[in-house]
């Protein structure tokens, strides 16, 4: 090690028992153990209490160890949304714009580096009451220098965001609410072929959003079906999308794959969220695939809380969901409480929607027997 190094040399002087670590071939594993019982949620949630973190992040970064300095910035990140349990609102944007450089600089991850520096751009517009300066906050040059997003539109959404953050103070404790609420002209990168399977959703968010489901309004599953979609690589997920028959619950438009399984979607499908006690009936299904056929559409995804009618013994709901298929070549896939719970958790939704497609479309079994 350098002894001029200055982050070496500032990790000693703040904790010189990380020095060691650092070095090792397990160090990342090693930090994600130590650094939570050193630097627990109370004390990141202030400076300089997060900075142990992200100079130990920082130094993985530099040594072009991108997915392990990753992990270390979303571990602080995620204990940057467990203080603000009890701390109210923190500002997160330090590790959200280290990702958005694990992704872009070393992963070749652009749509998962636009939108974490969109995330940033959420938390510094609070921070700043809407006016992005180019000299305090390092959003700024990242997003128009390197990402092309014009001067004015980084200056709007600025604004938006802040005003929006006044309107919704609970939601805009979470960076992806507020994003979600903004139109998507931002996003004019397509996935590179590394990060198509590549997913993470910010488990504090979705289990906001999944707290609220029963609420009558059916407007929190929207939004989390929304979420979820849109943190797909290629999928550009929009709420409530008014047409001269009803509304769209959920409209999602695919970029960018070709050879994936999510090709055969189509180039647009439709989600449709059912916040019910009850599981949705023949009916409902009945009538989405009506939506479905309006459109054009090969593929949609019924969002319910408390799954199909005849789940397990192809009757009902399920016996028209397979079909469906079978008369029309259209699958749908249903989504249920326990797989959105199982999201939350950390599984993988591309992973989730290829096991549910294949399932309809080569009428497998649904459970192992």
């Amino acid at each position: 090690m350098a002894q001029s190094d200055p982050i070496l040399q500032e990790i000693k002087s703040l904790d010189a028992e990380l020095i060691p670590i650092l070095v090792e071939t397990d160090s990342a594993w090693r930090l994600a153990e130590l650094l939570p019982t050193k630097y627990p949620p109370e004390i990141v949630a202030r400076p300089p209490g997060d900075r142990a973190w992200e100079l130990a992040g920082f130094y993985l970064l530099r040594a072009g160890r991108a997915h392990e300095a990753l992990g270390l910035f979303w571990a602080l990140y995620v204990q940057m949304l467990q203080a603000q349990e009890k701390s109210g609102r923190i500002h997160k944007g330090m590790p959200l714009i280290w990702m958005s450089d694990c992704f872009f600089g070393r992963l070749g991850f652009p749509v998962h580096a636009k939108r974490y520096l969109m995330l940033t751009l959420c938390e510094d517009a609070q921070r700043e009451k809407g006016i992005i300066r180019p000299e305090i906050t390092g959003v700024y040059f990242r997003l128009v220098w390197l990402h092309g997003l014009p001067h004015d539109d980084l200056a709007r959404y600025g604004k938006a965001l802040y005003e929006l953050s006044q309107k919704i103070p609970a939601e805009a404790l979470f960076p992806e609410a507020l994003l979600q609420r903004m139109d998507g002209t931002w996003l004019t990168e397509m996935p590179s072929s590394i990060e198509t399977l590549y997913y993470r959703t910010s488990p504090f968010y979705v289990n906001h959003l999944l707290n609220r489901l029963g609420d009558g309004t059916g407007e929190a599953l929207e939004f989390l079906s929304q979420y979820l979609m849109s943190c797909m690589p290629g999928c550009r997920a929009q709420r409530r999308r008014p047409t001269h028959s009803s509304d769209l619950d959920i409209v999602c438009a695919m970029d960018g794959l070709e050879l994936d399984f999510r090709s055969e979607f189509g180039h647009y499908f439709v989600c449709e969220c059912k916040d019910w006690e009850a599981p949705a009936d023949f009916a409902t299904m009945a009538k989405f695939c009506r939506v479905l056929d309006s459109i054009k559409a090969r593929f949609g995804i019924l969002f319910s809380r408390s799954g199909i009618s005849g789940t397990g013994t192809a009757q009902f709901a399920e016996r028209e969901q397979l079909k469906v298929y079978q008369d029309r070549g259209v699958v749908i896939v249903v989504l249920g409480l326990s797989d959105l719970q199982a999201v939350a958790r950390g599984a993988n939704l591309i992973t989730l929607l290829r096991r549910q497609y294949e399932t309809v479309r080569l009428d497998l079994r649904s459970k192992e027997t």
